[in-house]
């Protein structure tokens, strides 16, 4: 589905995955993560734009940030993303962010934006667990 949408809108992914340590997820849910918000940012992306998805460790937490070309949320819509049923599409069911929004939070996550005219980014930080080991003394 996301590839048919790339070639058919002349619009483009990039990954730059980063090392990071293995860390315990649902990944059928991380999925629909990736999922909703690839195709959120595609649909918001004038042709040629470029989706970018990136993981990287930043302060011993992992992060997946997902970040579009596209015009921006109004300022007065980013504190209403994730409430059930908040669209802004005419034939959106304003669900696809509130799933995110559930399964952030059921990963003991993090979820923030950071959006401008020139595009959006949705930054998902997950906890890195401490192993038993190293909290262990000598």
């Amino acid at each position: 589905m996301i590839y048919a949408t790339l070639m058919t809108q002349n619009k483009q992914i990039c990954f730059k995955p980063g090392e990071i340590p293995n860390i315990e997820l649902n990944a059928k849910e991380i999925s629909q993560i990736i999922l909703n918000l690839t195709r959120n940012g595609l649909e918001a992306m004038e042709e040629r734009g470029c989706l970018t998805l990136e993981s990287y460790l930043q302060d011993s937490k992992v992060i997946l940030a997902i970040e579009d070309e596209g015009c921006g949320i109004p300022p007065e819509h980013t504190n209403k993303l994730g409430t059930p049923f908040f669209t802004t599409k005419d034939s959106g069911t304003g669900l696809g962010l509130a799933t995110c929004y559930r399964i952030v939070e059921s990963h003991n996550a993090k979820i923030c934006v950071d959006s401008n005219p020139s595009g959006t980014t949705f930054i998902i930080t997950f906890p890195v667990p401490i192993k038993a080991n190293e909290n262990r003394c000598c």
